[in-house]
């Protein structure tokens, strides 16, 4: 199944990625793709729906 990403706001004003089927942060070589500036999010968005980033197998995130 194909997954399906989507960018929202979180608190701080700054942006995350997320999986729209379980809404959770998007880890991409163990790093989740939050607290993003607007380009950085819609770039990590473009690069992940063109398969040039792939999101990590395991959910432990580095904090």
């Amino acid at each position: 199944m194909e997954r399906r990403y989507a960018i929202r706001r979180v608190e701080d004003g700054l942006w995350e990625v997320y999986d729209i089927d379980n809404y959770m942060v998007v880890p991409v070589g163990g790093v989740a793709l939050t607290n993003l500036l607007d380009e950085e999010a819609l770039d990590a968005l473009e690069l992940l729906k063109g398969g040039f980033l792939t999101p990590s197998k395991t959910r432990k995130i580095k904090p």
